[in-house]
This record gives C-alpha cells, sequence and structure tokens, in this order.
C-alpha cells in the first residue's frame, strides 16, 4: 500500500479573476498558463513550514502546469525530494481554458531547474484550442496516473494537481464554485490509500 498526498496548487490569478470576471476570464488568451498570486506563494510557503510528516514524502508529482511547479517548489524548498512533473496531471479540461495551456518544456526547465521534466511533452500536445476534453479522456488521464505510481517504488507521494483534477480521482465528482459547489482548498494535503 502507498500514500497518496493530493495537494491543490496555491491561489492563482484566474482563480482571484473568476471573482471579478466569471468563467469567461479562463479563456482569456492575456491568462495563459497562470501562475500563483502573492497569497498562492504564501500559502504553499505556510505548509511547507506546518505539514507534520513532509520529511516522510519520498516523491513529489506535479502538474506540468506553472502554479503547481511554483506551489511542489515552495512546499519542498527545504526537503531533499525528487520532484516530477507529469503532463497527465493538468487541470480539466484541457482545451479552450488557456489558463490551463502550459508553456514550452525548455522555458518550463528554466525557470524551474529543480524539478524533472523527463516525462513532459515539449510542446503542449494535450490542449485543444478547438475543443474541451471530455470526463472519460480524463478517466484516461487517471488510470495512467494509477499505473504510473504501480510502476514507482515510493510509498509515500504528494501530488499537486488542481480542484478538478483531484475532485475526479478522489470523489468521482468535480466541484465548482460556478456550479454551487465547494471546491477543493488551495494547499492541503488530502491523504488517500492507494492500494496495488
Amino acid at each position: 500500500m502507498k500514500n497518496l498526498y493530493f495537494i491543490r496548487h496555491g491561489i492563482s490569478e484566474h482563480n482571484i479573476l473568476f471573482h471579478k470576471f466569471g468563467k469567461k476570464i479562463f479563456y482569456d488568451k492575456r491568462y495563459y498558463d497562470t501562475k500563483l498570486t502573492s497569497d498562492g506563494i504564501e500559502q504553499s510557503i505556510v505548509l511547507g513550514n506546518s505539514w507534520k510528516g513532509i520529511d516522510k514524502v519520498d516523491l513529489v508529482l506535479c502538474s506540468s502546469l506553472s502554479r503547481t511547479l511554483e506551489t511542489a517548489r515552495n512546499i519542498f524548498t527545504h526537503i531533499n525530494v525528487p520532484i516530477l512533473a507529469l503532463d497527465i496531471l493538468k487541470e480539466y479540461p484541457q482545451g479552450l481554458q488557456t489558463c490551463n495551456k502550459r508553456d514550452h518544456k525548455q522555458n518550463l526547465i528554466n525557470k524551474y531547474p529543480e524539478i524533472d521534466f523527463t516525462n513532459v511533452d515539449e510542446i503542449d500536445t494535450m490542449w485543444d484550442p478547438v475543443k474541451e476534453e471530455t470526463i472519460d479522456k480524463l478517466e484516461e488521464r487517471i488510470k495512467l496516473l494509477n499505473e504510473f505510481i504501480k510502476g514507482r517504488n515510493e510509498n509515500e507521494i504528494a501530488i499537486i494537481s488542481h480542484n478538478s483534477f483531484i475532485g475526479q480521482y478522489k470523489d468521482k465528482e468535480i466541484g465548482l464554485i460556478e456550479n454551487g459547489k465547494e471546491e477543493l482548498l488551495h494547499c492541503h494535503p488530502y491523504k488517500i490509500e492507494f492500494k496495488l
């Protein structure tokens, strides 16, 4: 058995702008691969300093979007643990929403040299400019993640991802504010037992 600790990234630009402008902000080309706000940076640093048992984590997997990469770096800045970026951990839906379209791999390598980008495609082939990803495609990504975890030797794994991805993984339900639901907390570990 492995222990997974799913963590939603810190508050980012599009999370704040949503409250002012609504969902249309997700499709605004000015907000592409959105970054953490100052509050999001603070949240991730606080978690890194306050999480009891953080030193037991022996692997970190994170989405290849900037807000999760920055969150992972801030949480684990004082811990010597491998951090691997995975495209399959990106937010749902992949497609149309520019906040979920990632930067080029080389730019990310330059910004986050402490993170391993071996499993990331050179350009973002997952994001579709003409249609949004289906829930079935998200389920395929979840299966790929499970297979990846099964192939690893580590048993205490932190996974830095996004509200919709984590919600579908752990509850088979995506909680979204725009649908009147409660979203997952930012920078809060949700523990799941992963049975092989």
